[in-house]
């Protein structure tokens, strides 16, 4: 198969949060990432919106995403400018 991504995937291990709306965090982990995006692993995909935001440092800094694909348990992000 070739490889689609114009960047190189490093794989990770990390927990982040991810915020919906005004007022719901959901916490996850992030299996792979670029620097265009990330594959999360999340319990329940269903419930997610289009858009939404993602924190890699509690709170920090907060990244704007878009999901391009989803299972059940995983989601493929697209970090927005």
């Amino acid at each position: 198969m070739q490889e689609r991504r114009k960047s190189a995937r490093l794989r990770v291990f990390k927990n982040v949060k991810v915020i919906v709306g005004n007022s719901s965090v959901i916490d996850c982990f992030v299996s792979n990432l670029t620097s265009a995006g990330a594959r999360i692993m999340i319990s329940n995909t269903t419930d997610l919106p289009e858009k939404l935001e993602m924190t890699f440092d509690g709170g920090q800094t907060i990244r704007r995403c878009r999901i391009v694909w989803r299972t059940l348990n995983e989601t493929g992000i697209k970090f927005c400018a």
